[in-house]
């Protein structure tokens, strides 16, 4: 244009040439930040900080938050999602005590665990606890036994309540140690940490989790899940697996069986495994968990992921 004595083509070429290398700065910026968490100094705008919560979690000062999240979801790590370390409940494996032992997972993170084997019950405890405390860390958080069953869709039975004091002993008892192969992230600790006691004849527990929570909510390494519609498959284990884990993909490109059932962590045989999944894709799709879930005849699931919004 400008050999051509052309000036407005010229001009509009070179706004042209300016709005490309924004973009690409910005998406340089946006790659950059990936794997990192907001820090800030006391004192910083609270607007500031409400809008890198959006996005990760923030440390502020000694006081940690979690992403916020709008009503009904919860944010989980990824690298945990994408792991076999809330397994599927089977009768073999019930009560066995494991010491550092590496749990199946992906993208290049290893975990070793200590502790009795958790299960997706105490999945679902783990991030009503997790949504419970988002807002400081390092607070403890008082909730009568009853409201804590509520929250996660059970009432206040004795089988409950037996099973609810399981989990939080499990949880209580177990530490991980998360590591990336290129050191990009690291969690060392135990998972929750809990106390009951009795207030006005009202059953209650103190719940507190490890600060360090925070360092797995870092930019892109975190999914929002529905909450409420988890907790509604129940006992139906795979099914709540299946959900977060394909929640943490697009769902552009097809998962295939195989790699399902060595991130599960599942030992049962394969054709049985794979109808377990047909029957909980089924599942997630009723719930609205999924908008369609199907495994091909060549072992390939294709799905799709409802738009969530935080």
């Amino acid at each position: 244009c400008r050999a051509y004595g052309d000036v407005d083509g010229f001009e509009l070429a070179c706004n042209k040439r300016q709005r490309l290398q924004n973009q690409l700065a910005l998406i340089e910026e946006k790659i950059s930040e990936r794997g990192t968490i907001g820090e800030f100094e006391p004192g910083s705008t609270p607007s500031e900080i409400e809008k890198r919560r959006k996005r990760s979690a923030v440390v502020v000062g000694d006081q940690a938050q979690l992403p916020l999240m709008s009503q009904g979801k919860v944010g989980f790590p990824n690298v945990l999602l994408r792991s076999a370390l809330f397994g599927i409940w089977s009768r073999d494996k019930a009560g066995q005590a494991l010491l550092r032992e590496p749990i199946a997972c992906e993208n290049g993170y290893s975990i070793l665990y200590t502790g009795h084997r958790l299960w997706q019950k105490d999945f679902l405890l783990m991030a009503a606890v997790l949504r419970l405390a988002a807002d400081d860390l390092s607070k403890a958080v008082l909730i009568s036994i009853r409201q804590l069953l509520k929250t996660l869709g059970q009432d206040d039975g004795a089988t409950n309540y037996e099973s609810l004091l399981a989990s939080l002993a499990r949880l209580h008892g177990a530490s991980i140690a998360i590591q990336h192969e290129q050191n990009e992230v690291s969690f060392d600790g135990r998972l929750l940490s809990y106390k009951l006691f009795t207030s006005d004849q009202v059953r209650m527990v103190e719940l507190a989790v490890d600060i360090k929570w925070a360092q797995l909510f870092w930019i892109a390494r975190w999914t929002a899940l529905h909450f409420d519609k988890l907790a509604g498959l129940g006992k139906k284990e795979l099914a709540i697996w299946l959900a977060g884990y394909l929640a943490t993909h697009d769902g552009k490109r097809a998962v295939t069986l195989d790699r399902l059932l060595q991130a599960s962590g599942v030992t049962t045989e394969r054709r049985f495994f794979r109808r377990g999944v047909r029957a909980a894709l089924a599942e997630c799709v009723e719930r609205g968990l999924l908008l369609v879930g199907e495994l091909t005849d060549e072992d390939e699931l294709i799905f799709q992921p409802p738009r969530m919004s935080r």
